[in-house]
């Protein structure tokens, strides 16, 4: 294998290996333990990130970003709050939901940016890309119809995730050329800005006297082992997305890179459904490959798009990956325009 095929292909690995990892970690974290610490979870993945690009940056990795000063952070402080209502309702979601039917019904959140961009960018929204919309609502209906495990609060969350995330994602493009954010810049102050906002709820709103007295049980020790290096890994991976995604842009196209983002859901669900106990249905099966489908579809949709765009007007952004609370991901996308 050739240095420049390596090149490309190892950065491409690492993305799906860190993007996979994410998701089946928190998965595990806010569904097999006593205690579900959401916003405690979200607070170690905003500290373990912070904390990971500057040792990274100290060691002489590619890691780079701005300092924090008061100006940029009163106009991104929106901008993390809205991502902290997008992580918040997304870690809940996968707290009832299993990780294919989340990754399912993830994708409506495309449509509900894609009609968001078209409000507040005046976006065409073309024929082949309501062809994906399509496939999305019919994905997510089979997906519902053939729950064994039907949960409301589930379904709640869930919905309150998409308008949640799509709100994150406009508002973000919005504000993000005000303050000529590049790269790591972005993930640097929404994981600054958002870990005392995660610490500070996850104190109020989380039942650490119930945890405390739960783990000082030495007959729970086993299981505190185990969240407790669910939470680090948790933290490590949460970096790595961080890293490895605006690495992956770096060495491939913006298109390679959101083609990427498109197929990534399919191993995840395949993961999901051998790693952890909940029924498997021809029906849920369906819905997850018309999902991913749907996801290749809008992708071609969207670089098409980007293609037939005039030379320089105002490009949209490429295909969104919807993997589990991938607003790192995301954020570094954003600056490739």
């Amino acid at each position: 294998m050739s240095s420049n095929v390596l090149q490309t292909a190892i950065p491409i690995l690492a993305y799906c290996a860190s993007s996979i990892t994410m998701t089946l970690v928190n998965k595990l974290v806010l569904s097999s333990f006593q205690f579900h610490m959401v916003f405690f979870m979200l607070a170690v993945q905003a500290f373990g990130s912070v904390a990971l690009m500057v040792l990274a940056n100290r060691v002489g990795l590619n890691v780079k970003y701005r300092a924090m000063n008061i100006p940029d952070a009163k106009t991104w402080f929106p901008v993390a709050c809205s991502q902290a209502l997008m992580l918040y309702t997304g870690g809940k979601a996968l707290e009832y939901l299993n990780v294919p039917l989340f990754t399912v019904f993830k994708n409506l959140t495309i449509i509900a940016v894609a009609y968001g961009e078209k409000w507040v960018f005046k976006a065409a929204v073309t024929p082949l890309m309501l062809t994906s919309f399509g496939l999305m609502v019919l994905s997510s209906l089979v997906g519902a119809w053939n729950d064994m495990s039907f949960n409301g609060w589930g379904y709640f969350w869930m919905t309150l995730n998409c308008f949640t995330s799509a709100t994150f994602v406009i508002h973000m493009r919005k504000v993000i050329k005000q303050v000529n954010f590049q790269d790591f810049d972005t993930v640097y102050f929404n994981n600054l800005l958002t870990l005392p906002i995660f610490l500070v709820l996850s104190m109020l709103q989380e039942n650490w006297t119930g945890f405390f007295a739960y783990y000082a049980d030495k007959a729970n020790s086993d299981e505190l082992n185990q969240f407790v290096r669910g939470m680090f890994i948790s933290g490590v991976a949460a970096f790595a997305i961080s890293y490895c995604s605006p690495w992956c842009l770096r060495t491939t196209s913006s298109t390679t890179y959101s083609m990427i983002g498109a197929l990534n859901k399919l191993p995840i669900a395949l993961f999901a459904m051998l790693w952890f106990p909940d029924p498997v249905t021809a029906g849920g099966v369906l819905a997850v490959m018309s999902g991913f489908a749907a996801g290749l579809v809008y992708t071609h949709a969207k670089n098409l798009q980007k293609r037939e765009q005039p030379h320089g007007s105002q490009v949209l952004p490429p295909p969104i990956s919807m993997d589990r609370l991938d607003q790192n991901r995301r954020a570094s996308h954003q600056n490739d325009k």
